[in-house]
């Protein structure tokens, strides 16, 4: 009898084979496999609040601009359209609880591709997300968002702000970078985000304002006050350029 306990990238817990060397016979036991029957269970408003205030994770699935426009203080804004998977184990945690605010009709969606990647501890997702941010409407706050225009004027003045690139290395050589920034690629945001001060403005920035949404939720979350992301991205400034980009 073979025996091994392995993990697999796609899950967050063990995985087990179990085998018999004489007839060449083995099974893959996943005791905590993905059920989407079971899963992707639709929750009430006060359901989704009382989970919220026990410590689930909110994963915000919608546009970052609707979710600029008003959100759950304390969400974490992965958008369903672009590549969710890659950015949802990049700023999620295995281990979470999570509760999901999709858009409309694709809750049950979101649920599931968080299971293919290892996510199995999500308690469910509203079916009615704008009817439920009207109820729980105490709880919503909007997200800061800045121009390029007005992020100019900010860093020429008293208290400029400490602007944070998330892009990746090739990015910045392609296409370009604000002088003054602090380069920290959302990979290793969560990692890192011990460097950044916690008594400045932050501003941060991508190439088109769908990262940094991301990555300005993430920090919101975990305790930074006044943060914001620039709008249209690094696209929006290199087009309100008075020189040259770098």
């Amino acid at each position: 009898m073979f025996f091994a306990q392995y993990y697999l990238d796609c899950l967050s817990h063990a995985s087990y084979l179990i085998a018999d060397e004489g007839t060449g016979h083995a099974v893959v036991v996943d005791p905590r496999r993905y059920d989407s029957a079971t899963a992707a269970r639709a929750l009430t408003p006060d359901g989704f609040a009382g989970l919220r205030a026990a410590g689930a994770v909110v994963v915000d699935a919608r546009d970052p601009r609707e979710f600029a426009a008003g959100h759950l203080r304390g969400a974490v804004n992965v958008p369903a359209d672009g590549r969710f998977a890659e950015q949802a184990g990049t700023v999620l945690d295995p281990a979470d609880r999570l509760v999901v605010l999709a858009p409309e009709g694709r809750g049950e969606e979101v649920v599931t591709r968080l299971a293919r990647v290892g996510f199995d501890r999500v308690e469910g997702y509203l079916p009615e997300p704008e009817a439920a941010l009207e109820a729980l409407a105490a709880e919503v706050a909007p997200a800061s968002r800045v121009t390029a225009a007005r992020l100019r004027t900010a860093l020429a003045g008293d208290r400029p702000p400490l602007v944070v690139d998330v892009r990746s290395c090739g990015e910045r050589g392609a296409d370009g970078f604000i002088g003054a920034a602090l380069h920290l690629p959302l990979a290793e945001l969560p990692a890192r985000t011990g460097e950044l001060p916690a008594d400045r403005p932050l501003v941060l920035h991508c190439a088109g304002g769908h990262r940094s949404s991301i990555a300005a939720s993430l920090l919101r979350r975990r305790g930074f006050e006044d943060v914001s992301d620039l709008l249209g991205g690094y696209a929006a400034w290199a087009l309100t350029a008075e020189s040259p980009a770098v």
